[in-house]
């Protein structure tokens, strides 16, 4: 019986790992994302046929008979397709292979759905490693059976039945632009205008309740009236972070600033994370590599005061749950913080070694899509060079002083920034600002934008 168990979780395995492909595709050789077709797969195809690259051809004609057999089950599901429009919901063709993704993707993509005037139904399987958000949320309807997980696979791929990636994601076109502009500034302003502070993301209260017991029982020193949650990427995350990681040294003063300003402090930490950075008694590691703090952390990130990252996966979920949020080491021309309580620092952009302005990186259009291809900034000598410790202390000072500001207005400097910022950069369009003091000090990084 045991032996019948594993045989039908490896095929549930290989089946999800196939289907979740369908959610976008790395376009050979340069790699950069975009939907999924048949001109795209084939391409690819013929690219790692002649490149002798065996495997990845096998598996690419796999994924091909897939994506047409998906495409020819979608006409079998018509009358279900009508009656589901008829009834008011649409499903979400969400990404739940990591915890980034996967909360951008509910954020944005339940959104959407409402402001259409649809109730979303959720597909992630009991299986998957983000089965446990069925017990966290209370007014989402996520479906977590496996078999009908795969049965109604083919609904999520169908955009006439599915708010699909593509309306949502950042994804290039053959020239290297963005396909959509500032789409999650878009979906979340419109929703604020017309649902105001309807939260759509509530927490199940046996979840709150179990949260808070556990919250007192395992960090009595720690206050979670003033609580900030910190979580940081490591360089060597996934073997594919040279551009969205950074040193967790150059952090180490300006989360001691916060401590010594009272906070308690909350760290999110993996197996990659180097730990022990701070030994003081308001300052916790958390390790979410641990499935019962996994969950936690949607419990804590709901209630923190606010949260600082570095285009981290948990950040995501600060977004899902509007928190003011500090966001380090920015490297492409999308930032987490909505609302008008963040605040957010950017990457210095490089040719052959040498910093140029913004101004310059966005008239190359570095943040227009060569960004999202790490060969294509290879060959253009492209780089980027992470913020020093000065600038990360000024802007966890700056974020202290924000979230305790009753009267709170942007500079001149701030206006002008986002005001010359080309329309399809996301930061331009969000109610946050870049951290004055990063402007003071790198001047001459934003001439002819400020």
């Amino acid at each position: 019986m045991e032996y019948i168990k594993k045989i039908i979780n490896y095929i549930y395995n290989i089946f999800f790992s196939i289907d979740q492909k369908m959610l976008f595709i790395w376009v050979e050789p340069y790699r950069y994302p975009a939907s999924p077709s048949n001109k795209i797969i084939i391409n690819n195809l013929f690219y790692l046929l002649i490149n002798f690259r065996l495997i990845e051809t096998i598996k690419k004609l796999i994924f091909l008979i897939y994506f047409n057999i998906i495409n020819i089950l979608i006409i079998f599901f018509i009358p279900l397709n009508f009656f589901l429009k008829k009834i008011k919901y649409k499903f979400v063709q969400i990404n739940f292979t990591q915890i980034g993704i996967l909360n951008e993707h509910l954020c944005f993509m339940v959104k959407k759905n409402k402001i259409e005037g649809f109730n979303s139904i959720i597909l992630i399987p009991k299986s998957s490693k983000f089965g446990f958000l069925k017990d966290i949320f209370s007014n989402l309807k996520i479906i977590d059976n496996e078999v009908l997980n795969i049965i109604l696979s083919p609904l999520k791929h169908f955009s006439f039945s599915s708010c699909k990636t593509n309306s949502v994601d950042h994804f290039l076109d053959k020239s290297f632009s963005l396909t959509l502009s500032s789409p999650h500034t878009k979906i979340y302003k419109k929703y604020i205008k017309e649902f105001k502070n309807n939260e759509i993301f509530n927490l199940k209260i046996d979840y709150i309740e179990k949260e808070k017991k556990k919250f007192f029982k395992e960090n009595s020193e720690l206050d979670l009236n003033n609580l900030l949650i910190f979580h940081h990427r490591e360089k060597y995350y996934l073997n594919r972070s040279d551009l969205r990681g950074s040193d967790i040294e150059t952090y180490v003063d300006g989360l001691n600033f916060l401590i010594n300003k009272g906070y308690s402090l909350i760290r999110l930490v993996d197996k990659y994370s180097k730990k022990n950075i701070i030994q003081d008694k308001n300052y916790k590691e958390y390790s979410i590599d641990n499935l019962s703090n996994q969950k936690s952390q949607y419990f804590l990130i709901k209630y923190c005061r606010g949260f600082i990252g570095n285009g981290s996966g948990p950040i995501s979920i600060a977004t899902l749950f509007d928190k003011p949020i500090l966001e380090t080491n920015i490297w492409g021309q999308r930032v987490h913080a909505f609302n008008n309580r963040g605040s957010f620092i950017l990457k210095k952009i490089c040719i052959n070694g040498r910093a140029i302005s913004y101004k310059e990186a966005i008239d190359i259009d570095y943040y227009n899509g060569i960004h999202l291809s790490n060969l294509k900034m290879l060959d253009l000598g492209i780089s980027v060079e992470e913020n020093s410790s000065e600038e990360i202390y000024k802007s966890f000072k700056h974020f202290h002083n924000l979230i305790n500001s009753e009267n709170f207005k942007p500079t001149i400097e701030q206006i002008n920034f986002k005001n010359s910022l080309p329309d399809y950069m996301e930061m331009k369009k969000t109610d946050s600002n870049i951290d004055p003091y990063f402007i003071e000090m790198n001047k001459e990084l934003f001439k002819e934008l400020i």
